[in-house]
């Protein structure tokens, strides 16, 4: 077997590879979805799939240099050569559509969830600040009540003896 006939092989296995990386990033990204639209978010979950999702990033990251490299090499060959090459190019090309899918269903997917988390957040936001506004008046409360009671602050103190 060829030397170009391998780096094509492993265009096409790298696009088989970058398929699956795509379709447990929309897997993951689904989670997130359901993680942000629950009311009680589990902000460990969340973080563990962004965590597991950038992992997964920088290996198509990987995946796409090393295919860059391959076609580089092979480039030449496949131009001169197409019929030789043909099923695999036919195959790379039904692969390239697949995951340009996939990245636009991930990319939709996010851009709600972004949505989703900007909405998480706001609401957070409020219940911080509602928090410590409840906080400042039970505070103010309190010291109010305190003074209020001291000897000789009465309103009904009688000063005639």
């Amino acid at each position: 077997m060829a030397r170009e006939e391998v780096y094509v092989n492993m265009m096409v296995d790298t696009l088989e590879r970058k398929k699956a990386i795509l379709e447990q990033i929309l897997h993951q990204t689904k989670e997130q979805e359901t993680l942000l639209k629950d009311e009680e978010m589990d902000m460990d979950a969340f973080q563990t799939i962004i965590d597991r999702k950038g992992e997964e990033i920088e290996k198509l990251n990987q995946m796409d240099e090393g295919f860059d490299t391959l076609f580089h090499h092979v480039e030449k060959e496949i131009n001169e050569n197409r019929m030789a090459y043909k099923s695999q190019i036919q195959k790379m090309q039904k692969l390239i559509n697949e995951v340009s899918e996939l990245g636009i269903q991930v990319q939709a997917l996010e851009h709600q969830n972004s949505g989703h988390f900007k909405i998480y957040l706001a609401n957070q936001k409020q219940a911080v600040k509602k928090f410590h506004t409840n906080n400042r008046t039970a505070a103010n409360y309190y010291q109010n009540m305190a003074n209020a009671h001291k000897p000789g602050s009465s309103y009904f103190f009688n000063e005639t003896k």
